[in-house]
C-alpha cells in the first residue's frame, strides 16, 4: 500500500518524557510500525498508546517561556539516537537568550541543559492515540483517477490530507483484483475532516486537471493533423507586449538565436500594425511540433484574476507566502497582489499562468472547508474550558526510574525519563483565522515585484 508518509512522534514506555521523531510505515489493529531517521533504530511495532502526532507548527508562535515554565527541549540526531524532544522545565535564563533547563526525571548525574530559544517549545498538546477511538474508513476512487492514485504522484497528496486532518494514516491500497481505494486511519473527527479534503477538493481538482489536459492534447493533435493535412511549413503568429520583446530576444539576440538552432525554425518578431504597446512575432518551420515548442518559449502574457475582500489574506498568504509559492510552482516571471483592484497578476509564459490560475482556484476551493474546520474548533474549545471551569486541571504524574536494556531504545543520557503534567488540550487556529489574519496586512503596493523562481511542479500545490 502506498503510504501518506505521516511524521510521528514516539516513546519507549508510558513513563517516558521523551518523544523521538519518527515516520509511520505501517498499521496493525493494535500496533503502529514505525521507521527512524537515517535508520538509527531499525523498524519497529508499538502500541498506538506510545504514539502522538507532531504538534501544529502554531503552537511555536510567541512562544516567550519564563522561569519556572515547563518545556520540551529538542534533541539533536546522534549516531545512536534519533532526534526527539525531552519534558523540562526552564531554572534560569540568562541574557534573554539563554536557558538554563532541567530535564524531568531524576538521575545521578547533573540533567541540566544550556540552549537558546529555537531549541525549546511549548508542552505538546498532541494527545496519544487511544487504540479504542481510532477508527478505520475506506473512500471509493473515481474511476478516472485510478491510474493516477496509483502513482508516485498522489503521495504528495496523500501525505497533505494526513498532515492537515491530523490523521495517524493516509494510504491507498493496491490489491490489483479490486478498483484502488484510500484507507484512512485516526478518530472520528480526522477520519471525517480527511474525507472532506480528499474527495470534495483533491479528486474533484485533479478530475478537472486530467480533463483539462487531455482537451488540450487532443486539440493540439487536431491542430497539428491539420497542419499536416495541409501540407507545407508549419507556422504560427501570435502577439505579445512590447515589454516582453527585450526577454525574447536577449542580450545581442542570444535569446532568439539559441531558439532558432534548437527547433530549426525562423523567427521574425515585428511592430504591430494596429497596437503600439503589441509586438507580433511569426514562426515558421518544417515541424510542427517544433513550431510549437518554440511558440510556448516566447508567448508571454500577463493576466489578472480578481480576488473578493474577504479572500485575500488566504490566497496571498501572510507575507506573501502563499502567492510567492504559487510563482515559484508555476515558474512565472513574478505574480503580485494590486490592493486597489483586489486582483492577483500574473506575469510569464502562458503555459505557466495557466497553471498559475489552477493553482490559485484550487487553493480557494479550500476556504470552505478550512472554514468549517475553524468554527468545530471553536465549538470544541468553549467545550473544553467548560470542562475545565466544571472539574479543575488534574496533577502530574510520577516519576520513573531505571533503565530499559536489550529493547532497541535509547535513553536520554542513559537514564530513565519520566513522564511530566500534560497540558490541557486546546485545538490550534484553523488554517483560515490564519488567512484572515493576514489579509489585514495585505497592504502592500500594486507595484511590488517577487523575484523570479526556478520552475515548479504543478502538483507541488496539491
Amino acid at each position: 500500500m502506498a503510504s501518506g508518509g505521516q511524521c510521528v512522534e514516539v516513546r519507549k514506555s508510558a513513563d517516558s518524557a521523551t518523544w523521538y521523531n519518527a515516520s509511520v510505515v505501517d498499521i496493525s489493529d493494535d500496533h503502529v510500525r514505525v521507521s527512524f531517521e537515517n535508520d538509527v533504530w531499525p523498524s519497529k511495532e508499538v502500541p498506538m498508546s506510545l504514539v502522538r502526532l507532531k504538534p501544529p507548527a502554531s503552537e511555536a508562535e510567541n512562544f516567550a517561556p519564563q522561569v519556572d515554565d515547563e518545556v520540551e527541549v529538542h534533541l539533536a540526531a546522534t549516531e545512536a539516537n534519533p532526534s526527539g524532544w525531552s519534558r523540562g522545565k526552564v531554572k534560569t535564563i540568562r541574557s534573554r537568550t539563554f536557558y538554563f533547563v532541567t530535564f524531568a526525571g531524576g538521575s545521578h548525574r547533573s540533567q541540566d541543559i544550556i540552549v537558546e530559544r529555537s531549541s525549546l517549545r511549548r508542552p505538546s498538546s498532541s494527545p496519544a492515540f487511544d487504540q479504542q477511538a481510532v477508527i478505520r474508513r475506506t473512500i471509493p476512487v473515481d474511476p478516472g483517477l485510478h491510474a493516477w492514485i496509483r502513482s508516485a504522484d498522489s503521495h504528495g497528496c496523500l501525505s497533505n490530507v494526513a498532515a492537515k486532518s491530523s490523521l495517524l494514516s493516509a494510504s491507498c491500497t493496491m490489491d490489483k483484483k479490486r478498483a484502488p481505494r484510500v484507507l484512512l486511519v485516526g478518530d472520528e473527527h480526522a477520519v471525517t475532516l480527511g474525507e472532506k479534503l480528499l474527495s470534495q477538493i483533491h479528486f474533484k481538482n485533479q478530475i478537472k486537471m486530467q480533463q483539462f489536459h487531455e482537451y488540450r492534447e487532443y486539440y493540439l493533435e487536431r491542430i497539428k493533423w491539420y497542419e499536416q493535412w495541409n501540407g507545407g511549413k508549419h507556422k504560427e503568429v501570435f502577439s505579445v507586449d512590447t515589454t516582453f520583446v527585450g526577454r525574447i530576444i536577449g542580450k545581442k539576440g542570444e535569446n532568439i538565436q539559441k531558439l532558432r538552432q534548437d527547433y530549426e525554425v525562423e523567427i521574425e518578431v515585428e511592430a504591430s500594425p494596429t497596437s503600439w504597446v503589441e509586438s507580433v512575432i511569426t514562426i515558421t518551420g518544417e515541424s510542427a511540433e517544433a513550431v510549437k515548442k518554440a511558440r510556448e518559449q516566447m508567448e508571454y502574457i500577463t493576466e489578472s484574476i480578481e480576488i473578493e475582500p474577504d479572500q485575500v489574506g488566504w490566497i496571498v498568504g501572510k507575507g506573501y507566502q502563499n502567492l510567492t509559492e504559487i510563482q515559484t510552482n508555476a515558474g512565472l516571471q513574478y505574480a503580485r497582489f494590486d490592493s486597489k483592484t483586489s486582483s492577483i497578476e500574473l506575469r510569464g509564459l502562458r503555459q505557466q499562468v495557466e497553471d498559475a490560475k489552477l493553482m490559485v482556484q484550487v487553493h480557494r476551493d479550500y476556504l470552505a472547508v478550512y472554514q468549517d474546520m475553524s468554527k468545530e474548533q471553536r465549538t470544541l474549545a468553549k467545550e473544553f474550558a467548560e470542562l475545565d471551569r466544571r472539574g479543575g486541571k488534574k496533577g502530574g504524574g510520577k516519576k520513573g526510574g531505571g533503565r530499559s536494556r536489550g529493547s532497541g531504545w535509547a535513553d536520554l543520557n542513559d537514564e530513565e525519563e519520566s513522564e511530566g503534567e500534560w497540558d490541557q488540550w486546546a485545538p490550534p487556529p484553523s488554517e483560515a483565522a490564519k488567512a484572515k489574519k493576514a489579509g489585514k496586512a495585505l497592504a502592500s503596493p500594486a507595484s511590488e515585484k517577487v523575484e523570479k523562481p526556478a520552475k515548479g511542479d504543478l502538483h507541488a500545490l496539491l
